[in-house]
């Protein structure tokens, strides 16, 4: 049982005051009978429940069988912290319930001389159901100057379940002949997956600001998606589910050659091949139709609806080395190797629910309609005066050749024995990604035009709503959004690590080590979300989404301190033992962008937030259009904002560097977290018909730093790791693409 809590103590830099936050929520529970939840303390809570049983059985000398079942059931409440920038409701969260059956079968047998075989197998049940928190209500975003209020059920919840069976087969032989030690066998993963994901289901409003909400005005966007193939949607055994097979096979060999007691070689390869054994529903309009039209403006690399990947074979090789220096105490290893990973199934399994087929969906800008409380009862297509037959909703494509994600790695490391006890170790890690993933938005018409001024950059057209290409002449376009994946054909990402370790192993139960890490992470897309979309819409760029550069990674490990020390105290003549742990991690903040408000490229709509912001120098300032910007009951002339900006950008570290530069994607860092943990165990050791049993209690303080002094151990976070320290106003005019700001 856990909780995290999340609080929100600082300045929400949206138009909203704290009591007109107030009367949104009493708008909300006297007009819909709907509670939102609160907002300054949102915390994430876990629930587990855990089994494990295992038995062995030695059933000779030579073979030993192990059985093991655990049983892992679980509930979290995922929540989101307000911030300066956005306000999120407790309920706009959502509730992950998962329950977990996993058994498993090991077989080692040893043969004459030094031949040896371990068999694993393994079988793993998996149901998550996620589920709205609170009264099932629509998404509800308002925008709000700078910031925005977040309320309702989470969107990406209200239709959604997973079930996968899963099983393993894994078969090591080991065999040596002189100085080389043999390992073959293979590795092989069978799923079978039933994914249910209807997202918008309860209907998705935004509203352009807290007073068009409060007077039933007309919304500037609504979303909502449906199945195609069910009146109402039955989770548990809906038409319109992913419901696919896959299979994973892998084969590898391995030789340890001991050279001399000196020096040792390992060499290896592994050979993977992916299958996907279910093809998808095929839209036959996408195909005959869209398909032609919308190779005139992208390169589809073989993708087409109906259709999963064919992924061909991978070939891993790998090679290692270990040398000892006795005299020296000095160990020197390292090795280089090509190492291939599989992607998560929710990514190919929206080929086989986002396909034009199983689910429709509708997504438009500035509706002629009202809010609906009902989330049974939304805005059907024809409400909207669009047919059945062009409301497609989103369709998901995969390239014909799509190659799993396969990265090369090197590592070299150096330990020394220091004597009494010390011991030294430096290490250097290197990985570069040789196949990664890419996502392409193919349902816009390629950019034509220029913003104006400081900064100029990509635009899509004036409205900020890009157009879509021309699928059905005279008609509207039926495809909410058409996402393709496929492997990045420019430039990867890459990583680099350097640690030093120093560890001591003390006499009489004391322990201590302590390290430092640096390491650095750049990635074209760091693939985070289960949603294609999500993929492609939450990445921060200059010129769109299109158009993804190396950046920062959102994981980037920047500086680390790690300590650790523990001492155990045994008594009561070795009857009872207790152990202090105190472990220490001081590490940098957490990577984040600086962005705007609204978006100056318009490559999904004027309000996304995900533009990287351009830097002005202070000619810049004098020379870009600010407009007056009312906060509360205070209007800011368009000099005292620039003149604020000009100080916000001198005081910050990262912005004050990059003058005249477009941000960086993640280019700025959160501060430095400094937390120390703290644990107790307490051991009962219990001899009983000469045996020894022994009962194990502990107790755990995480980030002990906060309990002693609630202004020590904090961490910090913003909502997408982004900041909107500027607002984005609109253009001058059609014909003058100079932006205006706020």
């Amino acid at each position: 049982r856990n909780t995290r809590p999340q609080p929100f103590s600082g300045t929400y830099n949206g138009d909203a005051t704290p009591d007109s936050i107030n009367k949104l929520v009493s708008h909300l529970k006297q007009k819909y009978n709907y509670d939102p939840g609160g907002y300054l303390d949102n915390p994430e809570k876990v629930n587990v429940d855990r089994i494990t049983t295992k038995l062995d059985w030695n059933i000779n000398q030579a073979n030993k069988l192990s059985l093991s079942y655990r049983y892992n059931s679980g509930s979290r409440y995922n929540t989101s912290a307000s911030s300066s920038s956005r306000i999120n409701f407790f309920n706009n969260g959502y509730l992950f319930p998962s329950t977990t059956h996993t058994g498993t079968l090991e077989l080692r047998s040893r043969f004459k001389g030094s031949i040896s075989n371990r068999l694993l197998v393994t079988y793993t049940n998996v149901l998550d159901n996620r589920n709205a928190i609170g009264s099932n209500f629509p998404r509800v975003t308002i925008r709000d100057g700078s910031g925005s209020l977040v309320f309702g059920s989470e969107n990406f919840s209200t239709g959604n379940l997973l079930r996968q069976k899963n099983w393993t087969f894994n078969d090591a032989f080991k065999f040596a002949a002189g100085k080389n030690l043999f390992t073959i066998g293979t590795d092989n993963l069978y799923s079978n997956a039933y994914n249910v994901f209807i997202r918008d289901l309860f209907g998705t409003y935004t509203y352009a600001s807290l007073n068009d909400f409060i007077t039933d005005a007309k919304p500037t966007r609504y979303d909502h998606s449906f199945s195609l193939l069910e009146n109402k949607t039955d989770e548990a055994n809906s038409p319109s589910a992913a419901s696919f097979r896959f299979l994973n096979l892998a084969f590898f060999a391995n030789d340890e050659i001991k050279v001399n007691d000196q020096f040792t070689l390992n060499a290896g390869l592994r050979v993977e091949k992916t299958e996907y054994l279910d093809q998808p529903k095929e839209d036959h309009f996408f195909n005959d139709t869209a398909l032609a039209i919308l190779s005139q403006s992208y390169d589809l690399r073989g993708a087409r609806s109906g259709q999963i990947a064919k992924v061909p074979f991978s070939f891993s090789p790998r090679l290692g080395f270990t040398y000892k220096i006795p005299d020296e105490n000095v160990t020197i290893r390292g090795g280089v190797g090509l190492f291939a990973g599989r992607i998560p199934l929710v990514w190919p399994g929206g080929v086989y629910n986002q396909n034009g087929v199983s689910l429709g969906g509708v997504g438009v800008n500035n509706p002629n309609i009202t809010f609906r409380p009902d989330p049974t009862n939304q805005y059907t297509p024809q409400d909207l005066g669009i047919s059945l037959a062009n409301a497609k909703g989103e369709v998901d494509l995969i390239s014909r050749h799509f190659k799993s994600p396969k990265i090369f790695r090197a590592s070299f490391a150096t330990d020394r024995k220091l004597g009494n006890g010390w011991t030294g170790t430096i290490e250097l890690l290197y990985t570069k990604n040789i196949q990664e993933i890419y996502y392409q938005q193919l349902n816009i018409l390629p950019p034509a035009l220029q913003s104006a001024g400081p900064g100029s950059r990509t635009v899509y057209t004036y409205s900020g709503t890009p157009v879509k290409p021309d699928l059905k002449p005279g008609n509207i376009n039926p495809y909410t959004d058409i996402l393709l994946l496929y492997n990045n054909p420019g430039k990867t990402g890459f990583s680099y690590n350097f640690t030093a370790i120093l560890d001591k192993a003390f006499r009489k139960g004391f322990a201590f080590n302590v390290s430092y890490t640096y390491g650095n992470s750049q990635v074209t897309n760091d693939g985070t979300s289960s949603q294609n979309s999500s993929q492609w819409r939450f990445m921060e760029t200059v010129n769109g989404r299109n158009f993804l550069p190396l950046s920062t990674s959102d994981f980037d490990l920047g500086h680390r301190i790690y300590a650790y020390a523990s001492k155990k105290f045994t008594y009561a003549k070795e009857h009872l033992a207790t152990t202090i742990n105190l472990v220490y991690n001081g590490q940098s903040g957490s990577p984040y962008s600086y962005v705007y408000s609204g978006s100056i490229v318009g490559d999904r709509s004027r309000f996304e937030n995900n533009d990287l912001i351009y830097i002005p120098t202070s000619s810049d300032l004098n020379t870009q259009i600010f407009l007056p910007n009312t906060v509360g009951s205070t209007t800011y002339t368009p000099q005292q904002q620039k003149d604020l900006l000009g100080q916000y950008i001198q005081d910050d570290k990262y912005l004050s560097k990059h003058r005249g530069e477009f941000a960086e994607r993640n280019g700025a860092r959160q501060a430095f977290t400094n937390i120390v943990d703290l644990k107790f165990t307490q051991d009962f050791n219990l001899k009983l018909s000469n045996h020894t049993y022994q009962l194990q209690l502990t107790y755990d303080v995480y980030n002990f730093t906060n309990l002693l002094n609630r202004h020590w151990g904090k961490t910090y976070f913003l909502s997408n790791d982004n900041y909107s320290l500027i607002q984005f106003a609109g253009f001058v005019s059609t014909n003058d693409l100079t932006p205006q700001y706020k």
